[in-house]
């Protein structure tokens, strides 16, 4: 799958931005501080969530207060549209889209939904369409292809309306679209890399006492002989 767009609100550094037309490799470069880390925790936030629940994914981030942008209430929003990989432009556009709010002190699903749309301008379908642990999903995903088809829903309910939808569903084959989300999410793997980690042994201790004590001071390296 290639992600092609991300929109985040009140997500910890970012009180909303977007990023369209994500090119299949994108580095990104900042200053400390600018939101490189907290772009990458959506991602992390999204995986522990699915793996937990959203109580569990805000717990590990200090709390909805901590993770809701500050000075901000809520609701934590995020929304990703992405394509199967292997079909390109040609296959349908997938919006993934989670909101997030405190209801009597606890962290909630306020909505949750997963929808493809046929072509630019076509029609969406929602495949999920969730609200505080009750919605709909499709039973008949596979007529999907025949645009002279119309959705056909069951109601479906979760344990908690702390817990994604798209966990219960996305076990099932029958549901694919959730399914193949699903396995998306769990196959992300975020790695935390400083250019200080990859230089040679003596080279950063050096580089490491220069940040510690400043560059003026006189850096000793002892050598084994």
């Amino acid at each position: 799958m290639k992600i092609e767009a991300l929109q985040v609100k009140n997500f910890k550094a970012f009180k909303e931005i977007k990023l369209t037309n994500l090119p299949a490799i994108s580095v990104f470069i900042g200053a400390n501080g600018t939101g490189k880390t907290t772009l990458f925790d959506v991602f992390g936030f999204l995986r522990d969530a699915l793996q937990d629940n959203v109580r569990v994914a805000l717990q590990k981030r200090g709390g909805f207060k901590e993770v809701v942008t500050r000075g901000e209430t809520g609701p934590i929003e995020i929304e990703i549209k992405f394509r199967e990989h292997e079909q390109g432009a040609n296959s349908p556009l997938v919006t993934y889209s989670l909101i997030i709010e405190l209801e009597n002190k606890h962290p909630v699903v306020q909505r949750e939904v997963l929808k493809y749309r046929r072509g630019a301008k076509g029609k969406s379908w929602h495949f999920l369409d969730f609200k505080k642990g009750t919605g709909m999903a499709i039973t008949n995903e596979s007529s999907y292809e025949d645009k002279q088809s119309k959705e056909e829903r069951e109601e479906q309910t979760v344990d908690s309306a702390d817990i994604l939808a798209l966990k219960g569903l996305g076990q099932f084959q029958r549901f694919k679209a959730a399914n193949s989300f699903r396995k998306l999410i769990e196959s992300w793997h975020v790695s935390d890399f400083h250019i200080a980690d990859a230089r040679p042994n003596q080279e950063r201790t050096s580089f490491n006492a220069r940040r510690k004590y400043g560059s003026g001071c006189p850096v000793y390296v002892r050598k084994s002989s």
